[in-house]
């Protein structure tokens, strides 16, 4: 639970020194969602407003450990929901801010935030069970204990576990734990050989490496007869969806045609139906997101705000909205329509921005020197940067330019190096005393947006 920022805990200057954060906007921030579902946001302070503008959706955590009257409660209300419009365009809806939810346990708050996207408490208590069971089954000891107990709970070993093992390994490896990454491989590898839904997806696992080491039509129909179930055939199809043309239903035909016996003829006939079935229904879940990308496009170009509208939808910006993005912008070109250019233009840089923001701060740096002016726009940004950076930067400028070489895009590897030549004079050198590079040095740390004064008792 974060901590409890009350009226008189907030006074004086060591309130002042540690930050803390009271509004979750996730409009404007998209990646403070996952942080604060995940637990990551350990500098959040309750009485704290969640705010998510696409989903007219404004959550106050209020716990009741705080004590506050009626009277205050009702004022921190008001400053919390004023702070989030300050910050709202004009044109944006706010009558829902006037109503926002209270909640008085930080797990209520989240699991309402859940609900929104479709996850039940009930989902989440089943989700809780499967860790829980990941968290016994690894502290089984030995090995003999640990296939004895896989076993005992074969009933309770599904697709969910075996998502949220390869999610707890993902997340071991990235904060490297490797040891715990290892014991947690070796559990899933037992529960391959010793579970009923193990074993099967060890055979699709195994299936699948077959056709991908051979990704021929005769593979791939070999691979689709031999499969054990419906889910893996599923599978295969995906992963060999531009083989599924005419000569590999003219050869599924020849095999048909030269079945001996009339139970293999019906086989075949039937795997024949439920490959078009399959292909048929993955090809509308394809063209129904690429539809969903340019309903997207739509709604970013017709905005008063793209900008805006683009980082309340971040986490759709992936390739496929960049490819029938530049589809668009095609067709547009070759029939001459410049006003549907010059909307598309535009989309196209608010979502590159949006994708900017989320990288880490070193790399906008260095995309930002590239996109200035050699010499002198790169050394007033240089000499800008002072505050912030120290000459470690130089090993990311040349990390940069090596991989734009490697890219074959020799114009700005070339100007990544004279610009790391130009930083050597111009950035300081490593104190290792002072805070980690581009976050602030000395007594003068970046600036921070100032904690909501919470009324005073």
């Amino acid at each position: 639970m974060p901590q409890l920022v009350t009226p008189g805990n907030l006074r004086g200057s060591a309130a002042r020194a540690t930050p803390t954060i009271q509004v979750v906007d996730v409009g404007r921030e998209p990646d403070l969602k996952p942080a604060l579902l995940s637990g990551r946001l350990t500098n959040l302070a309750a009485p704290f407003i969640y705010h998510d503008p696409a989903k007219q959706l404004a959550l106050i955590l209020m716990p009741m450990e705080m004590g506050l009257s009626d009277m205050d409660q009702q004022r921190v209300i008001g400053q919390l929901t004023q702070a989030v419009m300050r910050d709202l365009p004009p044109e944006a809806p706010r009558a829902y801010l006037l109503q926002p939810r209270i909640f008085f346990s930080f797990q209520s708050l989240i699991e309402a935030i859940l609900e929104q996207d479709g996850i039940t408490p009930e989902m989440l208590r089943a989700q809780q069970e499967k860790a829980d069971l990941i968290r016994e089954l690894a502290r089984s000891g030995d090995e003999a204990t640990l296939r004895a107990r896989a076993r005992e709970n074969d009933a309770k070993v599904d697709a969910a576990l075996f998502e949220i093992l390869s999610a707890s390994v993902e997340a071991s490896l990235a904060a490297g734990r490797e040891a715990s990454a290892r014991a947690l491989l070796a559990l899933q590898q037992v529960l391959l050989e010793e579970t009923t839904y193990g074993r099967q997806v060890g055979a699709r696992m195994r299936t699948l490496e077959a056709f991908q080491k051979s990704p021929t039509r005769e593979m791939l129909l070999d691979q689709l007869l031999e499969a054990p179930d419906d889910e893996t055939r599923e599978v295969l199809i995906a992963a060999g969806r531009r083989m599924l043309d005419y000569a590999f239903f003219q050869l599924l035909s020849a095999r048909i045609d030269q079945a001996a016996e009339p139970a293999q003829k019906e086989r075949l006939i039937a795997l024949r139906k439920q490959v078009q079935d399959i292909r048929d229904k993955l090809d509308a879940a394809s063209r129904a997101y690429l539809e969903n990308k340019a309903q997207l496009i739509e709604e970013i170009a017709i905005s008063k705000d793209p900008l805006q509208t683009a980082r309340e939808n971040a986490a759709e910006l992936d390739d496929a909205f960049f490819t029938v993005l530049q589809m668009n912008e095609q067709t547009a070109q070759r029939n001459g329509d410049a006003s549907a250019a010059r909307a598309l233009g535009v989309v196209r840089d608010a979502a590159l921005q949006v994708l900017a923001e989320q990288q880490p701060l070193e790399i906008q740096i260095l995309n930002m020197l590239l996109s200035a002016s050699y010499p002198d726009e790169t050394e007033k940004l240089l000499r800008e940067l002072k505050e912030i950076a120290d000459d470690r930067l130089l090993g990311l400028m040349a990390q940069f330019a090596d991989q734009l070489a490697q890219q074959d895009r020799t114009d700005l590897a070339a100007k990544m190096t004279n610009i790391m030549v130009q930083a050597r004079d111009i950035l300081p050198k490593h104190d290792p005393q002072a805070q980690p590079p581009l976050q602030g040095r000395g007594d003068n740390p970046p600036p921070q947006k100032p904690v909501i004064e919470i009324a005073r008792r």
